[in-house]
């Protein structure tokens, strides 16, 4: 599972099998808590009525917890993710007779992030593996992840959980830890200590240091929400009010059409689609889509009309007047990769933007394989037959060559083709690279619909930091953390060494 790094754990692990057959089961003790959404009520309140798990006598959790105090950034930044989820998760737990406690673990596996994956490919708020997913009925296909949704996959993760508050006879510091390290794992310790005469508590057991730590996260969070102002930390204001409700749609529609609603941010067509990782519905149908209550009835309006009319923001997009653009929601062309060929390559040959096509077919790199079959996203462009390559058009970056730059290095740095930095550097004779010249970039220009307001910042790295805990404390990937610092050894920050994050880049 993806887990808030402290000294005692590391990232990785995710959800093992289904609990054993063999588990005892005996109904949940944990009292329900009773469904208040009036609106005089406190959504922390609720959440605190509810808390039913024993909190043991163990130093771990105030380790943890000081761990969140000297880190507001990472808790403010899971509380924004979180406000849009929160609502829903809690009356499903609520729903249960689940301990409300609950409602808080995807902070400890995702810090509300449904796109977060963890370096064991758990994946989604509640990182689940993907045969797990499998085993509760999360659809895993080329067009869907429903690890990634926030409806599905917090159905999926209250089965299990409750699941397995069964099998440990509602000790839920034992049921966590099976979330976590996997029921057949804790089961064998627990007999184990048993066997030798030991106790078989979540204390007594001999657990590898990444479960051992998982309970205590949660717990120590629990201590937060319990009582804020003893900790210095402040909740944030949360609705006690669904966020988001569904809209139907038959066959294939791109996400982004939906920015045309005044009001429906990127980010949330994003963060609440999740599931959807092509950037559209499948074909066929009917699918639903989850918006904020406020937008719902512009959003229905706005898809009604997407079969009969090109929206004027496609057509800001494209360049072209809306008459020219196709009377289509999406179509989608194949295309196979011979040798070669790059993805800008690919993007450039159908007139595609990079992010469209990465976006399109799931890709993290920009590495493509001989044979490899790419899904071309037709809607994403005005024309979708091939064209000639283009050259130093779109948007131009000017890079100062600094000592170490390599040609190879700064075009995969802005992900465009080494020769097309030579090609529209003329005076870069023979790949010589000198330190202070300036070399332009001309990256492919975005038709996608939606602009994504780009903020960049820098960072200073402090004591105790990690690039792992830097890229959760602003709501990006490591990976997008290496791309936009060149060569980052995540090994070797040290404090006062500044690195530069873009909230909301790709």
């Amino acid at each position: 599972m993806l887990l808030i790094l402290t000294a005692c754990s590391t990232p990785g692990g995710g959800h093992a099998k289904r609990p054993d057959s063999a588990g005892t089961a005996r109904k949940n003790t944990a009292p329900a808590a009773t469904l208040a959404t009036a609106s005089e009520i406190d959504i922390w309140q609720r959440l605190r009525a509810g808390f039913a798990i024993d909190m043991p006598d163990d130093p771990q959790i105030d380790t943890e917890l000081r761990w969140y105090v000297d880190h507001p950034l990472f808790l403010e930044n899971a509380w924004g993710r979180g406000s849009r989820y929160l609502f829903h998760i809690l009356n499903e737990v609520e729903k249960r007779g689940l301990p409300t406690e609950l409602a808080l673990l995807p902070i400890v596996e995702s810090a509300f992030q449904p796109n977060a994956v963890s370096r064991s490919d758990a994946v989604g708020l509640w990182q689940f593996l993907a045969e797990t997913g499998k085993d509760y009925g999360l659809q895993q296909t080329a067009w869907v992840d429903q690890r990634r949704d926030v409806i599905d996959s917090t159905r999926a993760a209250l089965d299990y959980l409750d699941a397995l508050g069964r099998q440990f006879n509602g000790d839920w510091t034992l049921a966590l830890a099976a979330y976590n390290g996997g029921p057949g794992y804790i089961s064998r310790m627990c007999q184990s200590n048993r066997g030798r005469g030991l106790g078989a508590s979540f204390l007594d057991l001999p657990l590898r240091d990444e479960t051992r730590c998982y309970v205590p996260k949660l717990l120590a969070l629990r201590k937060l929400v319990e009582d804020p102002t003893r900790y210095g930390v402040s909740l944030p204001d949360i609705p006690n009010a669904p966020y988001f409700t569904t809209v139907a749609v038959e066959g294939p529609i791109r996400l982004d059409l939906l920015a045309a609603v005044e009001a429906l941010s990127p980010d949330d067509i994003r963060a609440l689609n999740a599931g959807f990782h092509r950037g559209s519905t499948p074909p066929g149908g009917p699918h639903r889509l989850l918006v904020p209550v406020e937008v719902a009835e512009q959003a229905r309006q706005q898809l009604a009309i997407l079969p009969r009319q090109a929206t004027p923001l496609l057509a800001a997009a494209s360049g072209l007047p809306a008459t020219d653009l196709p009377q289509r929601r999406v179509q989608w062309r194949r295309h196979k990769v011979q040798p070669g060929e790059t993805l800008t390559g690919v993007a450039n040959r159908y007139r595609v933007s990079i992010a469209a096509l990465r976006q399109a077919n799931g890709l993290h790199t920009g590495m493509l394989k001989q044979g490899q079959d790419l899904m071309i996203p037709v809607a994403y462009a005005a024309d979708m037959r091939p064209g000639p390559r283009r050259g130093c058009d779109g948007e131009r970056v000017v890079h100062r060559i600094a000592a170490g730059d390599t040609l190879w290095g700064i075009a995969r740095r802005y992900q465009v083709d080494a020769q097309q930095i030579t090609a529209c550097n003329p005076g870069l004779a023979g790949n010589a690279l000198t330190v202070g010249k300036t070399v332009s970039i001309f990256r492919p220009a975005e038709l996608t619909a939606v602009a994504d307001a780009t903020r960049r910042e820098t960072y200073t790295v402090r004591s105790g930091d990690t690039a792992w805990r830097i890229a959760q404390n602003f709501g990006v990937s490591l990976e997008q953390l290496q791309r936009w610092n060149g060569d980052l050894r995540t090994q070797a920050l040290k404090p006062g060494d500044r690195l530069t994050v873009i909230r909301g880049g790709s």
